[in-house]
Formats: C-alpha cells, sequence, structure tokens
C-alpha cells in the first residue's frame, strides 16, 4: 500500500503528458515556428552578454537532446477567378532521448527516457490578393501522429513504480490525429535592392487520441499560436553574383498544452542567412544556404548553425 501514495493523480499526469507531446511536437514540426540547428551553443559564452534568455547550459542540452527531421511538399492546384488553391503536407519524425530521476537523492542512478513522434501533416489551402501587396492566406490542416515511448528502469525507487507506470506514463504507444485551422497576411515589398516580407498568422490546434485501451490516454491536446515576423533579403555586392543575405525576426505567442514544455507564453527568433541561388541548376531547389539563429526566451532558447533553403 505505500506505493500507492503518489499514484492517485496518475491518470491526470498520463493525460497532461500527452496533450504536451502532441501540441509541442505540432510546433516543434512547423519551421516558420520554431527551427533547430546542427550546431547548438550558449552565445553568451562567445558574446559579451549576460542574459540567461540568450540561452544557457541547460537549454543547450534540451537543444542537443531533440531530433527533428521535416520532408515538406507544397503543390499549386490551380486558381479559381482571383484564388488560388494549394495543398502544403509535411512528414516529420522527433525523438528525444535523456537521462533522468526523480530520485536523485535517494538513488544516483538515472533512468532513461526515449521519446520517439512519427507525424504527417497535410493543409489544404487558398489564398487572395488584397492588393499589389497584401495577400490573405486560409487554411486547415491535420495531423496524424504516433507516440512511442520507451523508458529503462534502472533506479531502484523508480523500479518499484514501474507496475503502475508502464502502460499509462511509461513504455506505451499512443495514436492522435488534431485539426489546425489557420489564418494570416502576408505584405511584401521591394524598395532599391531590398526585398521586404512581414507575415502574421495565427491558428489553432485541437485533437484527440484514437484506438486507446485505457482511460490515461485518452488525451485531447489543444493549442494556439500567433506569429509576428519581418524579413529582409538582399543581394550581395557585384562580385558576389548570384547570392544574397537575409535577415529575419519572428516573435510567437503560444497558449495552451505547449507553454509548460516551452516554459514561456512567447518567445523570439532571429536568424542570419547567406543564400546561394541555384537557378534552377540543382532539381527543387531555387536556393540553399547556411545561417545563423538565435531563439530567444523559451525552453530552448540559445543559438544554432542552420542549413536553409528555397527560403523566400
Amino acid at each position: 500500500m505505500a506505493q500507492a501514495a503518489p499514484l492517485p493523480g496518475l491518470e491526470a499526469a498520463a493525460r497532461q503528458q500527452l496533450n504536451e507531446v502532441f501540441a509541442t511536437t505540432a510546433l516543434l514540426t512547423d519551421s516558420d515556428a520554431l527551427r533547430l540547428g546542427f550546431l547548438n551553443f550558449d552565445p553568451n559564452e562567445y558574446l559579451p552578454i549576460d542574459n540567461p534568455d540568450f540561452g544557457d547550459g541547460n537549454s543547450v542540452a534540451l537543444r542537443n537532446e531533440l531530433e527533428v527531421y521535416t520532408l515538406p511538399w507544397t503543390w499549386n492546384l490551380g486558381r479559381w477567378q482571383n484564388w488560388q488553391w494549394g495543398v502544403k503536407a509535411r512528414l516529420s519524425y522527433v525523438r528525444s532521448k535523456q537521462e533522468l530521476s526523480l530520485f536523485i537523492l535517494d538513488d544516483p542512478t538515472l533512468d532513461l527516457n526515449d521519446d520517439r513522434i512519427y507525424s504527417l501533416f497535410i493543409q489544404p489551402g487558398l489564398s487572395y490578393p488584397l492588393s499589389s501587396r497584401w495577400r490573405f492566406q486560409l487554411g486547415v490542416g491535420s495531423h496524424l501522429m504516433r507516440y512511442d515511448n520507451d523508458f529503462t528502469f534502472r533506479n531502484s525507487k523508480s523500479k518499484q513504480l514501474q507496475p503502475e507506470l508502464d502502460g499509462s506514463l511509461t513504455n506505451m504507444s499512443v495514436n492522435a490525429w488534431m485539426l489546425q485551422p489557420e489564418v494570416s497576411l502576408d505584405y511584401r515589398f521591394e524598395r532599391g535592392r531590398s526585398y521586404w516580407h512581414y507575415k502574421t498568422s495565427f491558428n489553432y490546434l485541437w485533437g484527440k487520441s484514437f484506438d486507446v485501451d485505457r482511460p490515461a490516454l485518452q488525451a485531447d491536446p489543444e493549442s494556439w499560436r500567433w506569429l509576428n515576423g519581418v524579413s529582409m533579403r538582399r543581394p550581395f555586392p557585384a562580385l558576389m553574383t548570384h547570392q544574397d543575405y537575409r535577415l529575419s525576426l519572428n516573435r510567437i505567442d503560444i497558449g495552451g498544452d505547449s507553454v509548460r514544455p516551452f516554459d514561456t507564453h512567447h518567445y523570439y527568433e532571429f536568424s542570419a542567412e547567406w543564400l546561394l541561388n541555384t537557378e534552377n541548376r540543382l532539381p527543387l531547389l531555387d536556393n540553399i544556404g547556411i545561417g545563423l539563429l538565435l531563439n530567444y526566451g523559451s525552453a530552448l532558447k540559445g543559438a544554432s548553425l542552420i542549413l536553409v533553403y528555397n527560403v523566400d
């Protein structure tokens, strides 16, 4: 009976974990809202700043623990009067593997948690030009996700809870569907040799788990995201032909089940990118490049080197 004391809230904790996993994955796999790089570091160590919102050791370790792979597609389906129809899709894989323990003072042995999420996203949408510079866009996306958790109990204290936790909080697989309506406005213009782009977009996400065999796995993730961003793209001097640089700054406000994992209600992303215009010399690539990305204010704060392609 001694083991039963911490478990009355197990069902609620399991549902909360699933809601956060699915809502967070939807944000992690949306490159408009969040990007991760291939080399992560704390800018406080290299720049004359001392602000923990720019990054710290814990946030860089968290970025390094995350693996996010996304394969996007876009199709233009034609026009009807002034409306442009299209479909966006992406296939994603997210993995987070970390050592942890709730009983580190009693037993320093760490357990091993391995999360894997597979995601398919499809969003039919349409856009309408409000003027020569403004464009309105509307879409309704749908997610299909599968979450697999493998938890290795190595701590002597946590092993005592394994019979109660397995299948609810640990060592389980859960499927979920989610709907994500989105509305956005784009403003684009050229000034001199510079190309400017402003975007504001709002989306709401809600879904359900399905094909589950216990109440603890009946998830209902819900979240929202509001992005406001501006970017400037400009060619390098004449000697550096077919090469551009691009600067961008986004503010992302979030709510619902994605707030606790990101430890904030809003964060910022700044990037500086060098682009090589391929001019159709490479299949499916308009440009390719490398950049520096800075995330400010979230649990994933820090800096990264990033690879970019087909930048607007």
